[in-house]
């Protein structure tokens, strides 16, 4: 039987445009956010994946993860470094070809160098090679303070997070991992996702959720949307991992996405490959974008998109949304900072479907565009 579930609280990833120019998939995203009932069923996919290799190639040094705790996860300051190279175990890819790779470049105008490296992809994240799994015979639901799963396979349909401190590394996960934010007493619970993969299968759900997370050189798939921060996490770290391969039936109305917030505050996403890569179904639905913020619950706020590579999908709107948007209830973002992110061009030239990028607004407090460009060649602007 699946593990229970937290209670229905369904959320729009809310992508704007009009119902009749629109790819189909989109018109009607509105839902994401935990979902009634899990959905199950299964649908393969099998991918291929090339990445360029650079002479200066991370490491896998491990960041200082002990006693990370809410209080003390990465505050509005630039997130730490993590590092990424070594070999995963096998996993889904991405069906196009990741050829560029991070450059350092040099600062401009108070913006961060471009994190040096190559991509995350299959051989720089997830389970390091060599790493001997055992199955993982604890709790679903962990609710001890600084509790370590180390080099596990953890069979959990929903490995729920309810302590502080919590270090997940080294392990696979069959199933979901979450921390529900909306629980009286979780801005005291935290975790760490680190040299780890995540399969969430099928499911209308995200595979890693909601807050007070630090996830680093991690490889997810599966799910609706490969990580969710909600709008109260206290903090929401994604760095140097590889996003891809959400899930839907075919005969689902879902809409996915390889990062989303609806709302919400000290968000970096630094380093990561991001791509919703999954075709549209029979129905016409799919992936909405790679990387999603919408202003639905709470202002997007104190936001760090920097170093990114964001793959192309034409069945997508567009690849990032930047927060902004005036039919939202909290319609203007403030202190959103995307630099030095590079994104793929895809069959259509455009990234997506209507272009790289919708929602930035460059008039906005604090909001900063800069260094972002084509895989190719070429900038990439962002969008008044």
């Amino acid at each position: 039987m699946p593990a229970a579930l937290p209670p229905d609280r369904r959320r729009p990833d809310g992508a704007e445009g009009s119902p009749v120019t629109r790819p189909p998939q989109a018109r009607h995203a509105r839902r994401i956010n935990r979902p009634r009932a899990w959905a199950l069923g299964g649908l393969a996919i099998v991918l291929t994946l090339a990445v360029a290799t650079v002479a200066n190639g991370f490491s896998r040094d491990e960041p200082d993860i002990a006693g990370t705790t809410a209080s003390a996860l990465p505050s509005s300051s630039d997130a730490p470094s993590g590092s990424a190279s070594s070999s995963a175990s096998a996993s889904p890819s991405p069906s196009r070809s990741l050829s560029g790779t991070s450059t350092p470049r040099p600062s401009s105008g108070g913006v961060p160098v471009r994190v040096g490296g190559p991509w995350p992809n299959a051989s720089n994240t997830g389970v390091p090679a060599g790493t001997k799994l055992t199955t993982y015979t604890g709790s679903c639901t962990i609710t001890t303070a600084k509790t370590v799963i180390d080099s596990k396979t953890v069979n959990c349909n929903s490995l729920q997070i309810r302590a502080a401190q919590v270090t997940i590394r080294r392990s696979k996960i069959n199933g979901a991992v979450g921390l529900d934010t909306d629980i009286s007493g979780s801005d005291k619970w935290s975790y760490t996702l680190i040299d780890s993969e995540v399969d969430a299968g099928v499911r209308q759900y995200p595979a890693v959720s909601y807050g007070n997370m630090t996830i680093i050189r991690a490889n997810i798939y599966g799910g609706e949307t490969s990580v969710q921060c909600g709008e109260r996490a206290l903090t929401c770290t994604v760095q140097d991992s590889w996003l891809h391969g959400q899930r839907i039936p075919s005969d689902a109305n879902w809409h996915l996405g390889g990062f989303l917030s609806n709302g919400g505050h000290t968000i970096r996403i630094r380093h990561n490959t991001i791509v919703c890569d999954t075709p549209a179904n029979a129905l016409g639905e799919g992936c909405t974008g790679d990387l999603n913020l919408f202003g639905d619950f709470a202002v997007v706020s104190d936001v760090v998109i920097d170093s990114n590579y964001l793959g192309a999908n034409t069945s997508s709107s567009y690849c990032l949304y930047a927060g902004d948007a005036a039919s939202k209830p909290y319609p203007r973002a403030d202190h959103v900072s995307v630099t030095n992110n590079v994104f793929q061009r895809g069959t259509n030239r455009k990234c997506a479907a209507y272009g790289p990028v919708s929602g930035f607004n460059a008039n906005g407090a604090g909001n900063v565009w800069a260094n972002n460009t084509w895989e190719d060649s070429g900038s990439v602007a962002g969008e008044n």
